[in-house]
């Protein structure tokens, strides 16, 4: 006897229906990038968890908010979103959205949201590429190192031969001078200052030939040796104070005393000494650069909470450095200063001695306030 289809009820469909509206909601919670459903007004109208933990905030709280007041706190809509475009041509869009939540970068997938015809909304998914954009901005600042390193390498062989003729014949006066001649020490004084373009010229070509990683990864370390980072540091800040006026009306604020509170404490790192004290006293002069008016400049070295690296940091209380130049000072070539002031290598310089020895170079500023540099090198382990 063939067997009755049994009849559905109401209640059989109403808990059908409540299954999948569970089942719909426990998924879009799921779902680690966030999303939101939002209306023609900016007004958000669903958001999954992520995209609440994304904003900071309560799920039931999202809902009902501005996208924008959401996501970044702003009061209008952010720079670059095409919610209105997606939904005006019924198409969907793909755009970035940058410093949205704590300096993040998300791309944002827009498409209509199949729903009423009376009120569209568009589905925004949010994708973080954070991490995809700084390898990429390091990627183009290594590519730039390299061909500031050939124009380096270039410019130093050019010095090296008109350099070594002055070392030569000024060592040949000193030979045959008297060294009661008055020009005794004049010439003292030349060959002292070729001896300081020979290593820049050093230094250069290292820079020229330097790159930030090797084979596996593995820093290079050409002539590296131990070197006290304390010690490199203090003798770059005598180098600066010899050129600081006394009417700059700077006050120097030293924390270089060892730390004798804390046993085997040590600044031992490896690397090349006068690489270290170019890159502080190129950050030293800066710092006085940046305050025309006189200020504090802190000069300070420690270990840092791991005691795997010790940290240079130089900071000063001049004019700071605007946003949008935060992300562009160790460019080459890139300056803020009147032309005559500067060239815009120094940082990049820098940025390459670090990196080279294995360490890290990085700013914070606030303007008007001050800014800090920091660098990082690894502590050399007994």
């Amino acid at each position: 006897m063939e067997k009755k289809p049994e009849k559905t009820t109401v209640g059989d469909t109403l808990q059908f229906v409540e299954e999948l509206k569970r089942q719909w909601v426990a998924t879009f919670d799921a779902l680690i990038d966030p999303i939101m459903i939002i209306g023609p007004d900016h007004v958000v109208q669903r958001a999954n968890l992520a995209a609440a933990k994304m904003s900071g905030l309560d799920v039931r709280k999202v809902v009902g908010m501005k996208c924008h007041k959401a996501l970044a706190g702003r009061s209008k809509p952010c720079p670059g979103c095409k919610l209105l475009d997606t939904l005006a041509e019924n198409a969907p869009h793909q755009f970035p959205l940058q410093d949205v939540v704590a300096d993040q970068v998300f791309e944002v997938t827009s498409q209509i949201f199949p729903g009423s015809e009376k009120q569209k909304a568009a589905v925004h998914i949010y994708r973080d590429r954070t991490e995809a954009a700084l390898m990429q901005e390091r990627l183009i600042q290594n590519e730039k190192l390299a061909s500031i390193g050939l124009l380096a390498g270039g410019i130093a062989h050019e010095i090296n031969n008109p350099l070594g003729g002055i070392m030569i014949f000024s060592q040949m006066l000193l030979r045959e001078m008297s060294k009661e001649s008055p020009h005794y020490s004049d010439v003292i004084e030349i060959e002292t200052a070729a001896q300081r373009c020979k290593q820049i010229v050093e230094n250069l070509l290292d820079f020229a030939r330097m790159q930030p990683a090797g084979e596996h990864g593995k820093v290079r370390k050409k002539n590296f040796t131990s070197v006290d980072a304390l010690e490199a540091t203090a003798s770059a800040l005598r180098f600066a104070r010899i050129n600081l006026k006394q009417k700059q009306n700077i006050h120097i604020i030293e924390h270089l005393s060892p730390a004798a509170d804390v046993p085997g404490t040590s600044q031992q790192v490896y690397g090349d000494k006068n690489q270290i004290i170019q890159v502080v006293l190129n950050l030293l002069q800066n710092a006085i650069h940046a305050m025309p008016r006189g200020g504090d400049l802190s000069l300070r070295v420690c270990n840092d909470a791991s005691e795997k690296n010790v940290l240079i940091q130089v900071a000063d209380t001049g004019k700071g450095i605007k946003p949008e130049h935060l992300k562009k000072i160790f460019d080459p070539f890139f300056t803020t200063k009147e032309p005559g002031e500067g060239t815009g290598l120094g940082l990049s310089i820098c940025y390459g001695l670090v990196t080279g020895m294995g360490g890290e170079l990085s700013v914070s500023s606030t303007p008007e306030q001050g800014t800090t540099f920091t660098v990082s090198l690894p502590l050399l382990k007994a």
